[in-house]
């Protein structure tokens, strides 16, 4: 239970951190947009970058675990969309605004330091594997949801902003990068790595504090059983999900297992709220799911690690 507790500690300690300072007039009003942005375009594209370009190709099968993930995301987020229909009678954008906070963890800024804790670099890189398709499947299938929903425009004008949300996503261009490089088995130079590494070293523990700074801006004001409902599929039935197709269904290697079990047990992110906040579909319900389930996830990540460190899997 001790090295769980120094695994998790941390991680929160210096969210609250972040959620204190914010709360102060040390830091004026869009501080966390500016860390957040750093976080975002610079250090994790940095560290994926690094984790990618240097070794060989990801193993075919190793979309195994990428396809038994988003596989099990899909099927929550389905059930979220079905669920909210039928208990609360959102509509077809509501639903989509709701399945994509339900969905969409917060893997870059939480999701690192704990998965590195628990396994590593080869921990981190697998998630980072992860994370890659999180924004490029989840961001265009939500916004197509709701720009259909809201009949914006023809077909065309539906395409071209999914278009948009991908071709604008940092992530994706250090993704085809890294895997373009190591492709082509160019040695990363010595340099680059150096002016790398700071960045990419910092997209932990910067990324953590603006989440904290973030979040203190964010009141718990939207339905609360709405939200609770989100909380509860995203920190239970997700994680759940995943750990049943990927160790028990596909029977993939225990590292692979348990990486994408932390990574749907990790916290709603601030993104789905932005996305809800741009189309003015659901913010408040949005804001009030990220809130509860950063609050939770402290406990639910340490069962999650609890019941994983009992089975022997990490």
């Amino acid at each position: 239970m001790a090295e769980i507790f120094t695994i998790i500690a941390p991680v929160f300690i210096i969210m609250m951190l972040g959620f204190g300072l914010g709360k102060t007039r040390l830091f004026p009003e869009g501080s966390a947009g500016i860390l957040i942005t750093f976080v975002w375009y610079v250090a994790i594209p940095a560290l994926l970058f690094r984790s990618l370009a240097p070794k060989a190709l990801p193993d075919a099968s190793e979309l195994l675990l990428v396809m038994a993930y988003y596989g099990s995301l899909y099927a929550v987020y389905i059930l979220a969309m079905l669920l909210t229909r039928a208990l609360f009678g959102l509509t077809t954008a509501e639903q989509g605004t709701f399945a994509f906070v339900t969905c969409f963890g917060n893997a870059g800024f939480i999701g690192i330091p704990i998965v590195e804790g628990v396994y590593g670099e080869e921990g981190v890189r697998l998630l980072l594997m992860l994370v890659s398709f999180h924004s490029l499947t989840l961001l265009p299938v939500t916004t197509m949801v709701v720009e259909r929903a809201l009949n914006q425009g023809n077909g065309t004008n539906i395409a071209a902003q999914t278009f948009k949300s991908v071709r604008q996503n940092p992530i994706i261009i250090a993704l085809v990068v890294g895997l373009g490089w190591s492709a082509l088995q160019i040695p990363v130079p010595h340099w680059l790595d150096k002016v790398l590494e700071l960045p990419a070293s910092a997209a932990a523990p910067v990324g953590l504090f603006a989440v904290g700074l973030s979040l203190a801006s964010v009141q718990i004001a939207g339905n609360i059983t709405h939200a609770l409902l989100a909380v509860a599929l995203k920190l239970a039935l997700l994680p759940l999900t995943v750990f049943v197709a990927t160790y028990y269904l596909l029977e993939l290697p225990a590292v692979w297992s348990v990486v994408a079990t932390l990574m749907a047990a990790l916290p709603s992110g601030m993104i789905p709220y932005s996305f809800a906040t741009k189309y003015g579909i659901g913010a408040r319900r949005a804001a009030t799911a990220v809130l509860i389930s950063t609050g939770l996830s402290a406990l639910t990540l340490s069962v999650v690690l609890y019941l994983l460190k009992t089975g022997g899997l990490s």
